[in-house]
């Protein structure tokens, strides 16, 4: 094969490939989620009508209360980086990292509920379901916006798998909701904060995840026609 021949066939190829989107670094993707997020509290007392933040409750202090918190933060902050890790090559040990941390942020959350529980660190009831419904419905609502625009990264970068990278999207969106509920929420039961607050996150995964996948999938073979 003569190098003319080479350099004819290698114009081919480019002449038939698709161009190429350039992925946002990922930093930016991340730190608007975390300020969509961070901003959860103020949406949760100015659309939803929560009660406002808690710096007078006598729980906020306590240990089990803070760790709940902590494990929160860690849950999304981890899930997040996961998620948008995952859509960019060579990220890899970003993503299993990400995934790390989510998972020692929710076993730092579940800690810190049952520690209340079984020191007696507040009431125990607030864990009936229509206690634990508004709250998780509020987690839900404010973990929409960071929780998309995770999805149209992932739509974006053209994941081929997008539904792991979906399930850590909504873990990472719903429990940055979690934390603005959590330090909005008048209860002070550790029951509460561990059925209402912490498995937020896990009911959404467990119901959206599929629906959100598929639709997330054919905006991205859409976008790649």
């Amino acid at each position: 094969m003569s190098a003319r021949t080479a350099e004819d066939r290698i114009r081919e190829l480019a002449r038939d490939l698709a161009p190429v989107r350039p992925i946002p670094p990922l930093r930016w993707v991340l730190g608007a989620a975390v300020v969509l997020g961070s901003a959860a509290p103020f949406a949760a007392h100015w659309l939803l009508g929560s009660p406002g933040f808690r710096s007078g409750s006598s729980a906020v202090s306590s240990l089990p209360y803070l760790a709940t918190f902590a494990g929160l933060w860690l849950l999304a902050l981890g899930a997040l980086v996961a998620a948008l890790a995952s859509c960019v090559p060579g990220r890899e040990s970003a993503a299993r990292r990400g995934v790390g941390v989510a998972a020692s942020g929710a076993a730092v959350a579940v800690v810190g509920g049952l520690w209340g529980i079984v020191a007696g660190d507040g009431p125990v009831a607030g864990a009936s379901l229509a206690d634990c419904l508004p709250c998780i419905g509020r987690a839900l609502a404010l973990g929409t916006a960071p929780v998309l625009l995770a999805c149209a990264f992932i739509v974006y970068a053209a994941v081929r798998r997008p539904g792991s990278g979906t399930a850590l999207a909504l873990a990472g969106g719903v429990a940055l909701g979690a934390v603005a509920v959590h330090v909005t929420c008048p209860s002070d039961s550790p029951m509460h904060w561990l059925l209402a607050h912490t498995l937020a996150p896990v009911v959404a995964v467990l119901l959206l995840t599929g629906p959100l996948a598929a639709f997330v999938a054919s905006r991205t073979h859409r976008a790649q026609r």
